[in-house]
């Protein structure tokens, strides 16, 4: 039962776009919690009807309340829909499934030692392609400068840098239109998740599915996306502008860059600090904008305390964010705004803090970034 309570915490990240799917998502959550299983399994059912956007773990939260109920073809059902969307794809999930005593009842059953089998099977298959992946980032690395820029191979590239004794990575993505005599645009982009307290660069294959290389693709935009959790981390101002001028100079020596359309920004934590960089008063980036993000006044106030803005930050947002709130963030907005126009602010009604993981939010996030462009290069 410790993998379901984990699995509820990310429930709440999965929400998908339909407030009224969302609230049922809560209401079937605080319905496990009171332990009213038959009430929770019904809300499961009509949420089920309502919404296309469903995450993995509602149906790995959904089967568990269904076999409590005995409801064991029901479970089956939602566990092989929640497969289709990724769900038992680790080993940690599988072992769940083989291991945990609320599947007793189904354990010897056909069709869900099938649906075992298969995810056995997706496990391979993912460590394989991960294995490809690990390989090409390392043989698309385009070696110091050179003479001319290369053709440089689409898809990504990893680079490192030493940064206060620590061996940083970074990747760099190249976009399927990008060419070796012509300027491309640049994104910088922090991820978010830096919060964990010691520090970790691991390169997890995983990040080649972040929604922002999808939308370096269709604006045919380079993305340079560095790794960094724990200390000192993005919460650290002064060592994360040290690590974005070193990536950047060494990125200008590989890839023909635009340096007149760079733009810097991030997701959750990774965005925060972007409010700050968009009060230098040197910059090399044309703009800012950021996803997800929690500002506060302080990142826009002047020698003097009145909040003041130097360059144009875009940022968007879901107004039932329950992790940065857009409440929170419209207060802070109203007391800029009043000051100047530089801060665009877009939101979408629903999808949570991770609403760019979404179908939907992801054509809202490709969007918005094709704003951004329109309005800073025409």
């Amino acid at each position: 039962m410790k993998i379901l309570m984990v699995l509820l915490v990310l429930l709440s990240f999965q929400k998908s776009v339909a407030q009224s799917y969302e609230q049922l998502m809560d209401l079937a959550g605080t319905q496990i919690k009171l332990e009213k299983y038959k009430d929770a399994l019904l809300t499961f059912q009509k949420a089920f009807k309502k919404q296309d956007d469903k995450g993995k773990y509602d149906y790995a939260n959904a089967l568990v309340i269904a076999l409590r109920c005995g409801k064991t073809d029901l479970a089956i059902e939602w566990l092989n829909e929640g497969v289709k969307l990724g769900l038992g794809d680790n080993e940690q999930e599988l072992s769940y499934f083989k291991n945990d005593s609320i599947f007793k009842s189904i354990i010897h059953d056909l069709t869900y030692k099938k649906i075992l089998a298969k995810m056995e099977a997706q496990i391979q298959q993912k460590y394989k392609l991960d294995k490809i992946w690990q390989d090409e980032i390392l043989s698309n690395a385009i070696s110091g400068k050179q003479a001319s820029y290369q053709n440089a191979r689409q898809g990504f590239a990893l680079y490192h840098i030493n940064q206060g004794g620590f061996e940083i990575p970074y990747l760099v993505f190249v976009p399927k239109g990008y060419q070796c005599d012509t300027p491309t645009r640049t994104l910088f982009f922090l991820h978010g998740g830096v919060s964990a307290q010691e520090a970790s660069f691991t390169v997890d294959p995983q990040t080649r599915f972040e929604p922002i290389f999808t939308i370096a693709d269709s604006t045919n935009s380079i993305v340079i996306y560095p790794f960094q959790k724990g200390n000192p981390g993005w919460k650290n101002y002064d060592n994360c502008s040290a690590i974005i001028a070193t990536i950047l100079a060494e990125v200008k020596l590989r890839y023909y860059i635009n340096t007149n359309t760079m733009y810097l920004g991030g997701l959750s934590m990774g965005g925060n600090v972007s409010y700050r960089f968009a009060q230098e008063q040197n910059t090399p980036f044309r703009a800012f904008y950021t996803i997800s993000a929690r500002p506060k006044i302080g990142d826009f106030e002047s020698e003097n305390g009145i909040p003041e803005l130097t360059h144009s930050i875009y940022s968007i947002h879901a107004k039932d964010d329950s992790l940065y709130t857009y409440d929170d963030l419209m207060k802070v907005y109203q007391q800029v705004e009043k000051r100047t126009k530089n801060w665009v602010l877009k939101s979408v009604e629903s999808g949570g803090h991770g609403f760019s993981y979404l179908p939907t939010g992801k054509k809202s996030t490709l969007e918005f970034f094709r704003m951004i462009f329109n309005k800073e290069e025409e």
